[in-house]
């Protein structure tokens, strides 16, 4: 719990202070802002995958209630880094006003952080299912590490003219703003979808269980015993 509270701390003071002390008014960049908003599911992945050790035949409402608990640690997190971020830049570059991306912007890509956030949460649940905290932890950094791949080396894939196109159409903040909410749109109904498949998978574990060849063999008497 100590070590923990002490990386958070160093994530909080690394991105929530030194990375605007040294971008300065850059730091208001709408790809920055974005990319922070994104930092929630490096948190609530890993912990995800924890599901896993509480049981696999756990209640769905237990599940759930674990579930938020991950959403709300990572995505609070994640809003006081991105807070701490804006209060360092206006107490140390003033030029008159608060600077702050604007409210519409910062809406949006906050709205889809924590969508994004309880869509992975699912994910992790309903994959520990089946699957051990470590086999998730290496499926969600797998998939993790493919998005990163295709943002690093998708120029050198895709032809010229459509990398700057896509690079053009996705470079303004109003451009992210609507890509923001159309991925809150697609997390939210992923999250419904894989509600309903861990509720269902929930319901037929004790079916399972008692189904179970162990559970229908009744204990067999000695006729040795009790008139001995």
């Amino acid at each position: 719990m100590f070590k923990q509270a002490l990386v958070i701390l160093a994530v909080v003071i690394a991105f929530g202070i030194l990375v605007p002390l040294y971008k300065g008014f850059g730091f208001l960049d709408a790809r920055i802002i974005a990319a922070y908003a994104c930092l929630a599911l490096l948190f609530v992945a890993p912990a995800s995958a924890e599901l896993a050790s509480g049981g696999k035949n756990a209640p769905a409402s237990a599940i759930l209630a674990r579930i938020g608990i991950i959403v709300a640690w990572g995505w609070g997190i994640t809003v006081l880094i991105l807070a701490t971020a804006i209060v360092t830049l206006n107490v140390t570059a003033r030029r008159g006003g608060f600077a702050a991306p604007p409210t519409r912007f910062l809406s949006a890509v906050l709205v889809f952080s924590l969508t994004a956030s309880v869509a992975i949460g699912m994910l992790g649940a309903t994959l520990a299912r089946r699957f051990s905290a470590v086999q998730i932890k290496n499926i969600l950094r797998g998939g993790f590490l493919l998005i990163l791949l295709a943002l690093l080396f998708g120029s050198r894939v895709l032809p010229e003219g459509m990398t700057i196109g896509l690079s053009d159409r996705f470079a303004t903040r109003t451009a992210l703003t609507h890509l923001a909410w159309q991925g809150s749109m697609v997390f939210a109904v992923l999250a419904a979808v894989l509600l309903i498949v861990l509720v269902m998978t929930s319901a037929r574990a004790p079916l399972a269980s008692a189904a179970s060849p162990s559970a229908k063999i009744p204990m067999a008497e000695n006729p040795d015993q009790g008139g001995r």
